[in-house]
């Protein structure tokens, strides 16, 4: 029984220091012309084509959340960091226009971006105007569990005009279903939202301006930031097995 224990507990830290992907934690699509965000070659992703992304919609960037390896774990979206991970100089993370905000949701001015989080938890999405470019950018964002799964789905259309109502099949697309959303109206503001309970899988995060209006030549550049709290089966597992150690000393301690 003691041996069992060991192997358990020698287990449950390997799953927890182990990493669990090859895939960066975050990659960009640096040719997000493309009508279908998962063609071309890998070339086109600094870090690998998403897997099993096979949607319609121009994906931006994927967030492989690994948050059954590191817990607490938090990645940034940004120019910055899309720099580092291979992207040009050149590189853009932004959205054009306002084509978040319900009045003005029309156009193909979202960013859609890809969550793949490994382990059930919560996730806080923050998404802010990126100071460091100068950004006056009005942050609205909206999470979807799953990915698209049509061939036909169109990155253009209106989808956010019947807010408060949850929007059912956004833009022709199937397999999304609506989390929650939130959204500022302060120039070069901040949008949160804390989703709780989520289950380990796919989720699709549209983020767009919430200004009213075109924006023009202004700057709409954002910065993203994903972080995970998770609950992995190897905590719990590593948890049982000290629990079991510790009730087994005091008892050899009592006889």
């Amino acid at each position: 029984m003691t041996q069992f224990r060991k192997l358990a507990i020698a287990g449950a830290v390997t799953a927890l220091m182990s990493a669990t992907a090859a895939e960066a934690h975050v990659s960009y699509n640096t040719n997000t012309s493309l009508a279908n965000g998962n063609t071309g070659t890998a070339a086109n992703w600094t870090g690998g084509l998403p897997t099993g992304y096979i949607g319609h919609l121009p994906a931006t960037w994927i967030a492989n959340v690994h948050n059954d390896v590191t817990p607490n774990v938090s990645y940034e979206v940004s120019k910055a960091d899309a720099i580092a991970e291979g992207a040009p100089s050149t590189y853009k993370v932004e959205t054009l226009a306002n084509k978040w905000n319900p009045a003005q949701s029309w156009g193909n001015a979202l960013d859609f971006g890809l969550i793949d989080l490994h382990a059930a938890g919560d996730l806080l999405i923050t998404v802010a105007a990126d100071a460091t470019q100068g950004s006056v950018f009005t942050p609205g964002f909206t999470l979807f569990s799953g990915w698209d799964t049509s061939a036909t789905s169109t990155k253009h259309g209106s989808w956010n005009v019947a807010l408060p109502a949850v929007p059912v099949n956004p833009r022709g697309t199937t397999g999304l279903a609506y989390l929650g959303q939130a959204s500022t109206t302060v120039a070069g503001g901040v949008a949160s939202y804390l989703f709780t309970g989520l289950a380990a899988g796919h989720y699709s995060l549209w983020i767009g301006g919430n200004g009213t209006g075109g924006t023009g030549t202004t700057n709409q550049s954002y910065v993203a930031n994903i972080s995970a709290v998770p609950v992995p089966s190897a905590v719990w597992l590593f948890g049982s097995a000290l629990a079991g150690v510790v009730g087994l000393r005091r008892r050899k301690m009592a006889a």
